[in-house]
């Protein structure tokens, strides 16, 4: 069996009527709602490719010169990235 460790949390009344209603809605303990909450966030951090190419975006000032960038952004982005030559 996995340890759980007890804490306290303080949120204001919009939160807690949040919480309140997601766990009666899929007939959960609010505790589980942050639970799963917090799961989710986790497995988004761990989506994040620190290597993705738009992240260096605005370190430097660049000028590609197309005028199709907001049609073909990603092609332009990730070309190199991902092989598309």
């Amino acid at each position: 069996m996995e340890y759980k460790y007890r804490t306290q949390l303080y949120l204001d009344a919009e939160q807690y009527q949040f919480l309140k209603e997601r766990a009666a809605s899929y007939n959960i303990s609010m505790a589980e709602v942050v639970r799963q909450l917090i799961a989710k966030e986790q497995n988004k951090q761990e989506e994040i490719d620190p290597e993705d190419p738009i992240f260096h975006l605005g370190q430097k000032s660049i000028s590609t010169g197309r005028s199709d960038g907001s049609v073909n952004h990603d092609r332009y982005i990730y070309r190199q990235h991902y092989g598309d030559k």
